[in-house]
């Protein structure tokens, strides 16, 4: 699953736009993860929005430019998503303390800016259901 926990990092960092809906209990955390950012992105100007949501999973959503709409891009959670959604299987607390934690790594490594830190195949298309799969089958 670890791939998976790169690839929520990474939109995490990457996205302009998003919108993560948290359990309270996290928000202090994610307080902390925007300070993080902006110390690790000094010339970055937007960042991701928190919103307090009374359920037992993490969601990011992205504005679509084109259409206008939200895109679910992330769930952190043990409630199945779309498709199209990076999914962490974990639950809520555990799935966010492993991406928090990516995070903070590939800050500290230099991402966004930086060429090849993102990890292996970071550069690559994510492939959700190639990821489902794998996990699934325990490869």
């Amino acid at each position: 699953m670890w791939p998976a926990v790169r690839e929520a990092a990474r939109r995490i960092l990457r996205l302009d736009g998003i919108t993560l809906h948290l359990p309270p209990r996290l928000m202090d955390q994610a307080d902390e993860l925007v300070v993080r950012i902006s110390d690790a992105q000094p010339s970055r100007l937007t960042f991701p929005s928190m919103l307090s949501r009374e359920r037992e999973w993490v969601d990011a959503f992205e504005f679509n430019l084109d259409g206008g709409d939200l895109d679910h891009i992330i769930r952190l959670g043990t409630e199945e998503p779309g498709r199209t959604t990076c999914w962490i299987p974990l639950s809520v607390d555990l799935a966010w303390q492993v991406v928090l934690e990516a995070c903070f790594e590939l800050l500290d490594a230099g991402y966004p800016g930086c060429i090849g830190c993102g990890g292996p195949n970071s550069e690559a298309p994510w492939d959700e259901l190639a990821s489902r799969k794998k996990w699934r089958s325990g490869i």
